[in-house]
């Protein structure tokens, strides 16, 4: 359980956006209090009215997970702990809490493994947020100013070369964090990942209904999404299995 929700700064910028942040920060304690009371499907109910009204923060999905795990929706709360990540990449909390969720499906399948670098480069931009990576660039951003405006001003050739090979690394560290952030951004808004909702699927070869049957998953499952062709989803497992899914049988992280 967290009681930490995240601050409404563009709504608090429009007229009534305060009384709108204060209203839903009433909605996400009484959500707590019901979660705390054990009345975990009304607590779940309160969280999800929260998310439908335009609200989100990685303790509002957390907590949601956190409700839905102890009401036995498996494949709802990975949903909402991975919606959770994906504001939070880091958090040990939300990580932690996954792994045990995942551990409740039917399904194992382990990762298609990858070479050492691409590995680390994947944790990497994954450890933090789009904005968690602007945040980074902006103060990287300053502190170069801020460090060759010193180069400028001082005297002595040792300090000099301080501000400038220091000021230099800020630079680039923004320059890094730009791409980085880029990156995580496009993840982010392509909608690239799902979870199966559906309690056993055949994933097919072909868009089509009448396809071949390739091999079966079952809900908790997260895919990544590739394509698209009217109502079907192409996707991949973490395996590197390819196949179609009906768009109904999934819900985009």
């Amino acid at each position: 359980m967290r009681n930490r929700f995240m601050a409404c700064l563009l709504l608090a910028a429009l007229p009534g956006g305060v009384l709108m942040c204060q209203e839903a920060g009433i909605r996400f304690t009484a959500a707590n209090e019901l979660y705390r009371a054990g009345k975990y499907a009304e607590a779940v109910h309160a969280y999800r009215e929260i998310v439908t009204n335009g609200y989100e923060s990685p303790a509002l999905y957390y907590n949601l997970g956190n409700a839905c795990y102890k009401t036995g929706d498996y494949p709802a709360a990975i949903l909402n702990y991975e919606r959770a990540k994906r504001l939070s990449p880091a958090d040990e909390d939300i990580l932690h809490n996954l792994r045990l969720a995942n551990l409740r499906i039917i399904d194992r399948i382990e990762p298609v493994p990858r070479l050492f670098f691409l590995e680390w480069w994947e944790d990497f931009i994954g450890s933090e947020s789009a904005s968690g990576w602007a945040n980074i660039a902006i103060a990287s951003l300053w502190a170069a100013a801020f460090l060759l405006a010193g180069y400028r001003i001082s005297r002595g050739p040792l300090a000099q070369r301080v501000f400038l090979h220091t000021g230099a690394v800020a630079v680039v560290l923004s320059l890094f964090a730009f791409t980085a952030g880029g990156i995580r951004g496009e993840r982010e808004d392509s909608g690239g990942s799902a979870i199966l909702f559906t309690p056993s699927v055949s994933v097919k070869s072909a868009p089509d209904s009448q396809s071949t049957d390739i091999f079966v998953i079952h809900e908790g499952v997260k895919v990544e999404l590739l394509d698209s062709v009217g109502e079907w989803r192409k996707i991949r497992l973490a395996d590197g299995k390819i196949g179609w899914l009906e768009s109904d049988d999934l819900k985009v992280i």
